[in-house]
């Protein structure tokens, strides 16, 4: 009897002394090594580039809410006319982000709202120099000139 109890004993130390050690090596967070803390501030960017083929001969852009445009024009060539939007989204803290964009060839349309932290985004288009940019912001439109034409 007395063996028996020698065996459970020394099975039950070494499950003790094995799971403290695996518990140790798998680096436990105890107590002692964390501190209170809390997020005071984040943003957050979000950069995307198209391309698309243009078959018009001008093209329009309507915008609300914090949206920015800024206008590069390229040399006009004989083949394939071709538009090219950067998209900027930037965002601050857990609000996220509300955004929408669509486009149907002719119509670029895209609309930005912030919760209560700041966000934005910044659309650069680059287009042939022979077509033109309207931008249209309620309430008033808008030619974009070959540098910057902002809305904001």
């Amino acid at each position: 009897m007395r063996r028996t109890w020698l065996i459970v004993g020394g099975v039950f130390t070494l499950a003790t002394v094995g799971g403290l050690g695996a518990g140790f090596g798998l680096n436990v967070d105890l107590p002692e090594d964390s501190a209170d803390t809390s997020l005071i501030y984040s943003t957050t960017a979000e950069t995307t580039v198209s391309a698309y083929r243009i078959t018009t001969p001008e093209l329009f852009v309507a915008v609300r809410g914090e949206v920015d445009v800024k206008v590069i024009v390229t040399p006009a060539s004989k083949g394939a006319r071709r538009l090219t939007v950067e998209r900027r989204l930037t965002w601050a803290g857990d609000d996220g982000r509300n955004h929408s964009e669509s486009w149907n060839g002719r119509w670029l349309r895209a609309e930005m709202r912030c919760g209560v932290s700041a966000c934005g985004a910044l659309y650069t288009l680059t287009v042939p120099e022979d077509t033109p940019v309207w931008l249209i912001t309620p309430p008033r439109t808008l030619t974009c000139p070959p540098q910057v034409c902002r809305h904001g």
